[in-house]
């Protein structure tokens, strides 16, 4: 039913999963991903423990390949499951059943694993892997989008399209970026335009943002800001007052 891939940026840490799918909101069900742990795509008639399992058995310390084997031995419907998993140092493992709809498969890189199920052929995942490698040096959420731009325009999902999705932890316990298209004719596109805008709106203030040790991270900037925006409004109010005057 969908199209994912899960990968670790190796220059920083970050991890994530962008997903695609004819299903409604598949970026709310795929990805699972935790600040210096993990990221995995949990996917084919979802069961969403192995996302939520999958990321503590990482926490404890267990390898990838590792934790799918645990997950997979615990859930009974297995068969017709599809994960894959990147953990903290980039090591990669993944888990097709054996029912999932073809063409229903995984392939792995350097710190990313490609995998999807009712796809048109082998070569969306194939696409999406030499994407993500072509990519190296961009940040990693340029990269996942390229990644499933490319599973797109290699076929995608047979059955059609519906929604997509992106999530990437940085050095932080909250989403770095954390967006989506939950419904949508032609979602992959609309996803890219929503990166853009989270680009020009939000990636500026990242740098502010809380942290763990330090809550107010360029306070004077952030104040600045503020001043800037309550001018704004009161520009606003006051072009308001003459227009009803």
């Amino acid at each position: 039913m969908t199209f994912s891939i899960a990968a670790r940026d190796p220059r920083n840490g970050w991890l994530g999963v962008a997903t695609s799918s004819k299903a409604l909101a598949a970026g709310g069900l795929v990805p699972y991903v935790k600040t210096g742990v993990g990221a995995i795509a949990s996917q084919s008639f979802v069961n969403p423990y192995l996302g939520i399992d999958g990321l503590s058995l990482l926490s404890d310390g267990l390898p990838a390949e590792r934790v799918v084997e645990r997950l997979i031995e615990g859930d009974p419907g297995r068969d017709l499951r599809q994960l894959g998993i990147v953990d903290k140092e980039g090591r990669v493992a993944a888990y097709t059943g054996q029912h999932c709809i073809p063409w229903a498969g995984h392939i792995f890189g350097g710190g990313y694993v490609c995998l999807g199920n009712i796809l048109r052929s082998e070569e969306v995942v194939k696409a999406m892997g030499d994407s993500f490698e072509r990519s190296d040096g961009e940040a990693l959420y340029e990269r996942l989008m390229r990644a499933i731009e490319a599973g797109q325009e290699a076929g995608g999902d047979r059955r059609g399209r519906q929604s997509a999705g992106m999530r990437i932890f940085g050095d932080q316990e909250y989403p770095l970026c954390d967006i989506r298209v939950d419904d949508h004719e032609d979602p992959v596109p609309e996803l890219r335009r929503v990166l853009s805008v989270f680009e020009r709106e939000e990636l500026p203030y990242l740098m502010a943002s809380p942290r763990r040790d330090d809550y107010i991270p360029y306070w004077q900037q952030m104040m600045q800001e503020r001043d800037k925006i309550e001018r704004g409004l009161d520009e606003e109010q006051a072009v308001s007052a003459v227009k009803e005057s």
